[in-house]
């Protein structure tokens, strides 16, 4: 397989940019590349530096490609739409000075739709006018940064308004191929009931960019049992190392053969910062079950 394999912040449990507690963004580099990956994600907004010269040559120095910006907000409330492009417009042109041609945006989790990860039937879901004012908010994005020559990719996220089958079927359906792609993430596929190697070869002509996670069965079935939200279901122990879980890795890379899929893995294992001290032996553990796969 041709595939590359990157990394991304969330493993050391990064997902707000100024967190205090925050690992430094130079550790994240010089793990990342000790434990044998090639990329990495930029992660929440404003968590590597602004300044493209240092960026530039902490990247080099540590051999390490930027493979995808990332772009987490809310979507799905009209009110957040000038803040949204705002904030894109900034990250885009950031992206484009250290020569990254993808961005990778989601609708991230919200209250009202939290407690119902994995509960796809009796989710509550948005009127079609908020549906429509959601993606015209994605489709001005993706317009902005195919402006800079930058391809914008929709990543399903539980806990959001684009989780489940229907919800990705509606935003892939109105905003056309040539405008926006498509960025699958195994475990969030999992989690919300989904079988990723179906969906991997569903939208295999979208698909441009993989997220892999393994998922612990038994914490799955007690967060959606207790209702707890992702967050908490990550800090439980939700993600485990490739391999550790119960995801059937051996059917997704065979769906990621069939497609002929040639773009970037990344894996993340999410958790809480406190609990980092173990990221690099797993990010290890997950690199070596890669190549075992023959990737």
């Amino acid at each position: 397989m041709t595939m590359k394999v990157a990394c991304a912040p969330c493993c050391w449990g990064v997902e707000q940019a100024q967190l205090e507690q925050n690992p430094s963004w130079g550790k994240i580099l010089v793990e990342a590349q000790s434990a044998g990956y090639q990329g990495i994600e930029l992660g929440p907004v404003g968590f590597f530096p602004s300044e493209t010269e240092v960026l530039r040559g902490a990247l080099k120095i540590r051999g390490i490609q930027v493979c995808a910006g990332n772009l987490h907000g809310e979507f799905s409330n009209p009110s957040k739409k000038a803040e949204i492009i705002e904030t894109a417009d900034q990250v885009i042109m950031q992206l484009k000075a250290i020569g990254v041609d993808k961005l990778i945006i989601m609708d991230q989790a919200n209250t009202e739709r939290d407690a119902y990860i994995g509960h796809g039937v009796i989710a509550p879901r948005l009127s079609y006018k908020q549906q429509q004012d959601m993606i015209e908010t994605i489709a001005a994005v993706a317009s902005l940064a195919k402006e800079q020559e930058l391809r914008v990719l929709l990543h399903p996220s539980s806990g959001g308004y684009v989780a489940f089958s229907d919800e990705i079927a509606a935003v892939m359906n109105h905003i056309p191929a040539n405008l926006l792609g498509l960025c699958l993430d195994v475990g969030h596929l999992y989690i919300d009931g989904m079988k990723p190697e179906e969906y991997i070869k569903r939208y295999g002509n979208r698909l441009e960019h993989l997220h892999v996670k393994d998922i612990d069965g038994q914490r799955l079935h007690k967060s959606l049992r207790d209702r707890c939200g992702i967050s908490q279901a990550y800090t439980l122990g939700l993600t485990r190392p490739l391999g550790d879980g119960d995801v059937h890795y051996s059917e997704v890379f065979q769906a990621l053969e069939d497609i002929n899929y040639d773009g970037w893995i990344v894996v993340e294992q999410e958790r809480p910062v406190m609990q980092a001290a173990t990221v690099k032996a797993d990010l290890i553990k997950s690199r070596n079950y890669l190549a075992g796969l023959g990737v």
